[in-house]
């Protein structure tokens, strides 16, 4: 089975193509090609994710990058099905009637796209339907069903946060274009979420999964990107924070300020950096009273926040292993990038004797291969996901 993943939940719009094939008890996969357009310094300006401006260019890279996606697969060319120009015609003019008002620009590249009326030989689109920015969702989900009609292929929503999960199973060291067998972890596991928009422990078993533990306000990214404002570095904080954190661990460099651990004693599995955030901002406005911040206080303070996030993330993680019997532990999201947090989830692992399953530093963050795979890893357990297509911006994990 052929599978196009189309992701774009927050400010990458990402497409991917691949192959799935059972064997024996197990799912191969073979990687076709999976491209990232990334709006990072776009939304600097903003110091965040700005979600009007995202779905504008969402909207705008879409179409093309499909078109490079295909030429990357050498699929651009290979097929003899085509859209008949009666079909055609008459799809553009309802796409444009029901679709242009609220997506302009999706609709405006659509209609300018000729090599849409060749069909490649795929068949199911998978699209991201939440949780995310609602009005970036909103334009992967319109993309797909304009391409599902178009191509007459089903379109399944897959969960963002599946994805990220998921996406710890397959191994980029094997080239694109070869076959390989998934990994399979060990169950009950749990799964450790970190990104911009969420922070989440999950349990997974046999039966899917279920949301343990999870931020009651600000996300850990977030968390790392309004510190970054704080100290006047650039969007996304998350690389800056941690490249200062690292200049100070080599040279021995200590804050004077001593940041709260939020929650890590609470006696439950949630998470808080609401607090963490402020006590930053308190420390900045009492050490830039003379206008300035020095830079070893600055790679202090990120040492510091750094080693609070890290540590209140590790005790969760511990108690959620020990409370769930976990036999693996999985790590995904854009946060876990981090090397630092990277490198405290296999210490765990090497602690508890379990398996950490981590995905690649480049699929850490928002891509269209984990959505695709969630595709055809829900198609050969035979799940059964429900059809309707409508962006949720809250979307949560649960039961298969």
């Amino acid at each position: 089975m052929t599978i196009l993943g189309i992701e774009t939940s927050c400010d990458e719009t990402a497409l991917a193509l691949i192959e799935t094939r059972p064997a024996g008890h197990e799912l191969e996969v073979r990687v076709g090609a999976s491209l990232v357009h990334s709006q990072a310094d776009l939304h600097s300006a903003y110091g965040g994710v700005f979600p009007t401006l995202a779905k504008r260019e969402h909207g705008r890279n879409l179409i093309p990058l499909l078109h490079r996606l295909l030429v990357k697969a050498a699929l651009a060319e290979a097929p003899d099905r085509f859209v008949d120009d009666e079909r055609y015609a008459s799809a553009m003019s309802r796409f444009n009637s029901e679709f242009a008002p609220q997506n302009p620009d999706l609709c405006d590249s659509f209609s300018g796209a000729a090599f849409l009326k060749r069909i490649p030989p795929i068949d199911m689109i998978a699209v991201t339907e939440g949780p995310g920015l609602e009005p970036a969702l909103w334009v992967g989900i319109t993309a797909a069903r304009m391409l599902g009609e178009l191509w007459q292929m089903p379109v399944v929503p897959v969960n963002h946060m599946e994805g990220h999960i998921v996406g710890s199973l397959l191994d980029e060291t094997v080239p694109t274009g070869a076959w390989q067998t998934l990994k399979k972890p060990a169950l009950p596991a749990i799964a450790l979420l970190v990104s911009g928009g969420h922070t989440e422990l999950v349990k997974v078993s046999e039966h899917g999964y279920a949301v343990i533990g999870e931020t009651l306000d600000d996300a850990a990214g977030e968390a790392y990107d309004k510190v970054a404002r704080l100290l006047g570095l650039p969007y996304p904080g998350g690389p800056h924070i941690s490249m200062l954190a690292k200049q100070a661990e080599d040279a021995g460099i200590r804050s004077s300020v001593k940041l709260p651990r939020p929650m890590k004693s609470s006696g439950d599995l949630n998470f808080s950096f609401a607090g963490l955030k402020t006590a930053v901002l308190y420390a900045v406005r009492t050490a830039s009273s003379d206008g300035s911040l020095a830079e070893d206080w600055k790679r202090g303070l990120a040492r510091e926040f750094e080693d609070a996030v890290a540590e209140t993330l590790t005790a969760k993680v511990r108690a959620a292993i020990e409370l769930a019997g976990a036999r693996t532990l999985i790590a995904g999201g854009g946060v876990m990038a981090n090397t630092r947090l990277r490198h405290e989830c296999l210490d765990i692992g090497a602690e508890y004797g379990i398996p950490v399953l981590l995905p690649s530093q480049r699929l850490s963050g928002d891509n269209a291969l984990m959505i695709a795979l969630a595709a055809g890893l829900d198609h050969s357990r035979h799940i059964q996901v429900q059809r309707t297509l409508k962006a949720d911006g809250t979307k949560r994990l649960g039961p298969f």
